[in-house]
């Protein structure tokens, strides 16, 4: 069994070192923007909505009845829309964020918060 010596190997190592004087792009421009939020807030708020609507139709199989039914629905549609509301500007806020160079802040609970900026 032979063993190569491998001290006696010359060995290549480069690094290149130059750096971009462009300053890094994050973000796209206002029409991906727009797509990556509005789909962000299609999974998250539709995901939320159908779960949650599998659920109250299921305890109003159980017996609570028609009222239930309507008055439960009518709520999951309020908390959906809240949702997809918010989770568009949150994306919104954080696209713009980053094409400004910017870090992630924490999320606020109010929807023109994240639209102003603030």
């Amino acid at each position: 069994m032979r063993v190569a010596n491998l001290a006696h190997q010359p060995q290549v190592i480069s690094m290149d070192t130059e750096v971009s004087q462009e300053p890094p792009q994050h973000g796209g421009n206002i029409f991906s923007v727009f797509i990556t939020s509005f789909s962000a807030a299609i999974v998250v708020a539709g995901g939320f909505g159908i779960v949650l609507q599998a659920g109250i139709l299921a305890v109003a199989r159980l017996g609570p009845g028609l009222a239930f039914l309507w008055v439960w629905s009518a709520i999951n549609a309020a908390l959906t829309l809240w949702l997809a509301l918010w989770t568009f500007a949150r994306s919104w806020h954080v696209e713009r964020r980053l094409k400004a160079g910017l870090e992630v802040d924490e999320p606020k609970l109010s929807i023109l918060a994240n639209f102003r900026g603030s």
